[in-house]
């Protein structure tokens, strides 16, 4: 009976909000929207990917790879995007599930300057802006920053390994009204499978410890694990399937939430700072708490477009 009891405080305790905060979360790309595999690597020949059209000769010459200039690599980047989306669960609860849209607004700027030898800093900083058609009430603002290290190891397995602090925090309506925040470390690698011209495999894994959060009920400790194949269709079109687990290790209420979330993603590069985007996510929450209470199920798609440029 005092579980029970617990656990309706704790619902009491837990609005609408920040359930949504907590389930968006995973939504967030596992290693970052800004992650590419070549960014820590000097492009070579064989990178490049860029071969001439076929014609009769190649039975004789075989592919003839263009040579292309290799541009300098730039270490700063902002990027500016806004996506709607539509949901069958916006407040990301079990039972009344009411379907709705979220507009989202993001604007970002990383910095990751060469530091050594395959050493590199990570400077990051972006700012979320969600808006739902009904309620309002789900409303909410998230400031994310972080700053790091990340270091590549060509000779170990080809490996690239990270550990960095973040800070997190969201608002609702008001950018002094804060709901939630959070510092935590987490440690990282990721490595690319398989690359050629058309396909790639990419895995990665993370641990992330949380010094401090506010409330203090969604204190956890994550473990993750990602893989993704991202296919080529064109030179400017890309279509990338991806499957996240994430094991969310509460410090109150003994509770442990096995979440899996199932994406694919099309990217449209118009230009080359202009790019259209959608996506198609589903989540689902498996929580350990009493009768279901943080259990849920979604699905998510959208559209976006997105501004991006780099010195």
């Amino acid at each position: 009976m005092r579980k029970i009891v617990t656990y309706i405080t704790y619902l009491t305790l837990t609005n609408s909000s920040v359930f949504a905060i907590d389930a968006l979360s995973p939504i967030q790309r596992f290693l970052g929207s800004d992650y590419d595999p070549e960014e820590y690597s000097d492009l070579d020949l064989d990178q490049q990917k860029r071969f001439a059209p076929f014609s009769p000769a190649d039975s004789d010459l075989g592919h003839q790879l263009i040579l292309q200039r290799n541009p300098m690599r730039a270490p700063i980047r902002a990027d500016l995007s806004t996506n709607i989306f539509w949901t069958n669960n916006t407040a990301s609860t079990r039972n009344n599930k009411d379907e709705g849209f979220l507009w989202q607004t993001k604007a970002l700027a990383t910095w990751k300057p060469r530091i050594g030898n395959n050493l590199f800093a990570d400077f990051y900083l972006s700012q979320n802006v969600y808006r739902y058609d009904s309620p309002s009430s789900l409303n909410f603002e998230r400031t994310d920053a972080r700053i790091g290290l990340v270091k590549a190891t060509p000779d170990f397995f080809d490996m690239v390994f990270y550990a960095r602090y973040e800070y997190a925090r969201v608002t609702a309506g008001s950018i002094s009204d804060s709901i939630y925040s959070a510092e935590r470390i987490r440690l990282g690698a990721h490595k690319v499978l398989l690359s050629t011209p058309k396909h790639t495999i990419h895995a990665a894994f993370d641990y992330a410890y949380n010094m401090d959060t506010i409330p203090d009920r969604l204190d956890r400790d994550e473990y993750g694990a990602y893989v993704s194949y991202s296919y080529r269709i064109t030179d400017k079109i890309r279509a990338v399937l991806y499957y996240q687990y994430s094991l969310y290790d509460y410090d109150q209420f003994n509770r442990e939430d096995n979440n899996q979330l199932l994406g694919a993603e099309l990217y449209w590069q118009l230009t080359k700072s202009t790019r259209l985007q959608a996506s198609f996510t589903h989540v689902n929450n498996d929580s350990n708490l009493a009768n279901g209470v943080a259990d849920y199920d979604s699905i998510q798609g959208g559209l976006g477009i997105g501004f991006t440029t780099k010195f």
